[in-house]
């Protein structure tokens, strides 16, 4: 508990630091006038936009999930919404190992199984959306700002890196078994009880893998991931004319959306604090908006986020106030008895 209240603590600090960066300069003086003119019939249309590409993104993950056994749907989607809750309430990300560990068990899914179907669904999503930022950002007219650079080069570094883990995935798999004895002789040589846990642990992950040669299963994720992320580029257009942002095209829409969902991949804040900010303020620098739209960036930073979270805390909290919902685990609060050592689960 204590190692978790401190990265509580230090994460918020982070977040604040990066909040402050993302904002600093900012001139609040008409902020209240502005949000009084926010067109909530169209901020209410991105809340219910925002709501259905949520459910989308919980049964997208399923598909992955019943690779590894006959979970019911039920438990999917209880699973998905206590989870992406965690994910954007938890610091640093830690809300990742939520769903793994409350699948662990059901229909004969491992935990480190269902780590793996995270760990794909974050590298495809990685993947996609580096490419998508620069198939975007080439539709919009350049704006003279020296961000955009730096911008861009983020692009390429992140893409190499979500690449690189995508082809470290599908050989892992591919060479499966040489890659468990691989490790197995390296590690007997060192410590022979942990190489145990570790190839163990490693063995379960790589069957988790099993989703990657299933192209029913890839064709169903990959339908699902566009419906997902179209649905959301076109709520961050919606959002813009809700916040008086009118010329925020359609392209500079889903490029905001490329980088922001990059971006808050990177551990952060509680509830995402600062990653956010920064990441939106990082895709506007690519558009070329009016002087009135620039004066509402921080409006839109703002609305936007507060109603994400709004939309994923209602639809978390009434699973997670079932009876029988300890999280505790699933984050190493918990350090009595054994624990799956990918989710922090106990095993069984």
């Amino acid at each position: 508990m204590r190692n978790f209240f401190l990265k509580w603590v230090l994460s918020s600090v982070l977040g604040v630091f990066l909040l402050w960066l993302a904002f600093r300069g900012e001139d609040w003086g008409d902020f209240f006038t502005r949000l009084q003119r926010v067109d909530t019939g169209l901020l209410w249309a991105y809340a219910f936009l925002f709501a259905v590409s949520h459910v989308v993104r919980i049964i997208r993950w399923g598909v992955l999930v019943r690779a590894l056994g006959p979970i019911h749907w039920r438990d999917i989607i209880s699973a998905g919404c206590i989870g992406y809750l965690c994910i954007t309430v938890f610091p640093l990300r830690l809300g990742e190992l939520v769903r793994p560990y409350l699948v662990r068990g059901k229909g004969g899914v491992s935990g480190t199984g269902a780590l793996a179907t995270v760990v794909v669904e974050r590298v495809i999503d990685g993947v996609l959306f580096v490419a998508l930022f620069f198939v975007f950002i080439s539709f919009l007219p350049p704006n003279g700002n020296p961000k955009v650079d730096a911008v861009k080069l983020s692009g390429y570094v992140a893409g190499a890196v979500f690449l690189g883990a995508l082809l470290v995935l599908i050989a892992g798999y591919m060479r499966r078994q040489w890659t468990v004895d691989l490790i197995g002789r390296i590690g007997n040589r060192i410590h022979a009880g942990l190489t145990a846990k570790v190839v163990r642990m490693l063995d379960a992950f790589l069957d988790g893998l099993k989703i990657l040669p299933d192209k029913r299963r890839i064709l169903w994720f990959i339908f699902l991931t566009i419906i997902y992320w179209a649905i959301q580029g076109v709520g961050m257009k919606i959002m813009g004319s809700a916040v008086n942002i009118d010329d925020l095209s359609y392209p500079g829409g889903f490029a905001l959306l490329a980088i922001l969902v990059v971006g808050i991949m990177i551990p952060g804040g509680p509830g995402m604090t600062g990653t956010f900010e920064l990441a939106l303020a990082a895709g506007f620098s690519l558009l070329l908006l009016s002087p009135e739209s620039q004066g509402n960036i921080t409006l839109y930073t703002i609305m936007l986020h507060v109603t994400q979270l709004v939309v994923q805390v209602a639809c978390g909290v009434p699973y997670l106030l079932m009876p029988h919902r300890r999280l505790t685990g699933a984050v190493g609060v918990d350090d009595d008895g054994e624990t799956d050592s990918a989710t922090g689960a106990p095993p069984g």
